[in-house]
Parts: C-alpha cells; structure tokens; sequence
C-alpha cells in the first residue's frame, strides 16, 4: 500500500503481539491514571490558590499571585524536567538518591510537574468562577449571620460552579493530553510504548493510529461528560456573560 508515495506494508498485528501489547495496556492504565491524578491535585491546588489571590492581605495574595505568574510564563515540559532530574539532586540527607532507586519515579515526577503547571491556569479559573458571584449575593449572605466558610460553601463556591465548569473542562482535557509529555522523562505512558514499539519494529504508522484513536476517543468522552454536567446543571454560558454585564 501506498503511503506519502512510498511503499508500506501495514501489520495490524504488531500492536497485539506480545511484548508490545503489554506495553499499550500498561501505557494506556499509566495515562489515565496520570491524567486522573493531576486532574485531582491541581484542581486542589489551584482552588486553594485563587482563594490566597482572592484575599485582601497582600501576605497571602501576592505570593499567590507570584506562583500563578512563574508558572504559567514557564513551558510546562520545563516541570517535567526538573522534577525528574533536579528536584531529587536538591533534597537532603540522600533522600534524592531514594527518589532515583523508587522504579516508578519518572511517573511520580510527571505527576508533580503536571500538578504544578495545570494548577496555576485551574486557579485562573477558578478565580474568575469566585470573581463573577454579584456583591449583594455575598453582602445577603453576611447579613443572614454566616461566616466566612459557610458563605464559601453555601453561596459563593455553587454560584461560581456555573462559570468555572466549562472553561475548567476544557482545561482537563487539555491535562489529559499533556500526559504526553512524561515520554520525555521516560514515564512509560502511551506515547512512550508507542515509541519504543516504533524503535524495535521500525513500524510506527499502526501503533501511533491506535494512540491517536484512544486519545481522540478519550477526549470525546470527557467531552461529553462535561456536555453533560452543564446541561444537568442548566449552565447557559450566555446568560451567564449578561449576568456579568
């Protein structure tokens, strides 16, 4: 068959032939976890953080702020790298040399680099999300008695749901994608198999069309699911642009 005016021969079956297919479902269970784990933490982190920006003492907002403004003027590969290759030479009492020893480090390592690149842009949104709950909303809160806390958790947190949820979706997919780049750290995700399939067989095109597939599918999926939370929660991005104005 013919392809790009040279000839090749497509094996459908390489990507199932043992140790290859090991390879594919270990990458495939590793990009998911990975992408599931990052989602969690920098959803966390990332709140925490728009709550310091949101603060009126600059001791809490203005370190936020800082953190915010490295790390989303930093290429997210730049986290990857250097908590793979720097982060343990800079720890004490040879707690580096452990780090190194621990086989699954570089998953580990890819992990806290997504988490720290993905929650700075999750706190952007979150941030807007709090920004955007009207004063008398909150000014009616304080005068019904609650405190700071309950007015977080019972009025400003689900008024500001409505506007976070489909830029944040769409910023976890983004995460999920960018689970591709701890192949440069040696974490055995799906793009990594993917390669190191191509390198011994010197036949790429079949595994890197069932990768692509799985992505595309993947992201569809938590598309769709993101589809699906708005609509149960009846978010009208234009209503919410006119409430804005």
């Amino acid at each position: 068959m013919k392809f790009l005016n040279l000839r090749y021969d497509f094996d459908w079956g390489i990507p199932f032939r043992e140790p290859f297919l090991g390879w594919l479902i270990t990458g495939v269970e590793l990009t998911i976890l990975i992408a599931a784990v990052t989602a969690i933490t920098s959803l966390f982190i990332g709140t925490i953080v728009a709550m310091l920006r949101c603060s009126r003492f600059k001791i809490f907002n203005i370190p936020a702020k800082i953190y915010v403004e490295i790390v989303r003027n930093i290429p997210g590969l730049f986290w990857l790298l250097f908590f793979y290759f720097v982060f343990p030479e800079i720890l004490p009492f040879g707690l580096g040399d452990t780090l190194h020893e621990f086989v699954k480090y570089s998953v580990v390592a890819g992990i806290l680099g997504l988490t720290v690149d993905n929650s700075a842009y999750v706190s952007d949104i979150v941030r807007t999300g709090l920004l955007s709950v009207p004063r008398g909303h909150i000014e009616a809160a304080v005068s019904t008695g609650l405190n700071r806390f309950q007015q977080f958790r019972h009025i400003i947190m689900p008024e500001a749901f409505r506007t976070i949820l489909p830029p944040l979706g769409s910023r976890m997919i983004h995460n999920f994608k960018n689970s591709s780049l701890c192949m440069a750290i040696t974490a055995p995700e799906l793009t990594w198999a993917t390669q190191q399939v191509e390198s011994i067989t010197f036949r790429g095109l079949e595994v890197t069309f069932l990768a692509t597939v799985f992505y595309i599918v993947l992201s569809l999926i938590m598309a769709a699911l993101i589809i699906k939370l708005e609509t149960h929660f009846k978010i009208d991005l234009t209503s919410i642009k006119e409430q804005k104005t």
